[in-house]
């Protein structure tokens, strides 16, 4: 039987069958006898081990409690408020990016050669378009030789 922790437990180990591990969504998979087991343990009145069924009115009546507090609701509403306006103001400064990628690329065609490996300040013949210089690469490291070692001799006394 499926069973799920509500201790957080992600292995148990039983003398009997051997270790149980936790799949990715915190669940066992039990022997019937090692279920039967499991589900009478009790901390403070409150049950260790639950089913699915259990699990999920749990998650549920947690869920419609979370909703019914007026600041959790708010705080959702806010976030979803500030993450439409983020959207928003990111999609003028991309469409800018996107023109100003494509004008450049129109412009490195138009040059003879075509692949834009001259001089960057030659490729320009409209002063107002930008020249994008990439960095040079850093140089690689130097590679050290290796040390080497020997061997250490005792001598027997």
């Amino acid at each position: 039987m499926r069973l799920y922790t509500r201790t957080g437990a992600t292995a148990l180990d039983d003398a009997e069958y051997g270790t149980f591990h936790a799949d990715e969504n915190g669940g066992f998979d039990f022997p019937d006898d090692v279920s039967d087991r499991l589900q009478g343990f009790h901390l403070g009145g409150q049950p260790m081990w639950e089913t699915d069924t259990e699990r999920q009115r749990r998650l549920v009546i947690e869920e419609m409690d979370r909703r019914k507090d007026p600041a959790t609701l708010l705080s959702a509403v806010e976030q979803l408020v500030r993450a439409a306006q983020a959207t928003a103001a990111l999609t003028p400064a991309v469409a800018e990016a996107s023109a100003a990628v494509k004008e450049l690329a129109d412009v490195q065609k138009s040059e003879p050669g075509g692949d834009g490996d001259g001089d960057p300040a030659a490729q320009s013949q409209n002063p107002d378009t930008p020249v994008v210089v990439a960095p040079p690469a850093p140089a690689p490291e130097p590679v050290k030789p290796a040390r080497k070692t020997t061997a250490s001799k005792t001598t027997a006394k």
